[in-house]
């Protein structure tokens, strides 16, 4: 299982909007990981549409909730 820093990186599964109405990736894992586009500190345009999403899904991203081991 690759790992980094912040966690063990993890295919994205699928996506949701949350309250606040931003993009929240839903990870294999069961786990969650906010995706917002926030620039200058986060850019992720692909998420403000469709088919960035759908062109994003079984990538992985870091997950944090996530512990060597399990």
């Amino acid at each position: 299982m690759k790992t980094q820093s912040a966690g063990i990186l993890r295919k994205i599964v699928g996506f949701h909007m949350d309250v606040d109405r931003n993009w929240v990736a839903e990870l294999e894992c069961k786990h969650q990981k906010l995706v917002r586009n926030d620039p200058p500190y986060t850019d992720h345009h692909w998420v403000t549409t469709a088919q960035g999403r759908l062109e994003h899904m079984g990538q992985e991203l870091s997950c944090s909730a996530c512990r060597p081991g399990e």
